[in-house]
């Protein structure tokens, strides 16, 4: 089971014809035909709407998003991975390697569910004890 990062949705989601979605596109419809389930979090859907209101076309930067979503399943946050956010957090402050909060909840849904993370910023969650990262 994979969990696609943001990183990886926005590259899904534009039109851009270059060498990041061009490979984002390929691993993931890789990963479809193979039947693997692809999968993304809320906090990633609450990242991609900030791209939404940011929008000068909101409408039809929403539909977009909507259409990337259809078909993945959506991780919620919920008391497992508050648990693992919280051993995460710990455990990186007390080796001196923080990263992001956003970075911390993805990945505490991604281990709490069982779900490896498919990014295009692997360095963001490298040093996350437990996490398998993947980058396309």
């Amino acid at each position: 089971m994979t969990c696609l990062d943001t990183s990886v949705l926005i590259d899904l989601c534009k039109s851009r014809r270059g060498e990041a979605s061009r490979a984002a596109r390929a691993e993931v419809a890789r990963r479809a035909r193979a039947g693997e389930t692809l999968a993304t979090t809320r906090l990633n859907v609450a990242e991609l709407l900030v791209g939404v209101a940011r929008s000068e076309d909101a409408v039809r930067e929403q539909e977009r998003v909507d259409r990337l979503l259809g078909p993945l399943t959506i991780l919620e946050f919920d008391a497992r991975a508050a648990e693992a956010f919280g051993r995460i957090v710990g455990h990186l402050l007390r080796r001196g390697r923080p990263i992001g909060d956003m970075d911390a909840l993805i990945a505490a849904v991604c281990l709490s569910s069982g779900h490896r993370l498919l990014t295009g910023n692997p360095r963001h969650f490298t040093d996350v004890p437990g996490l398998v990262v993947e980058s396309c």
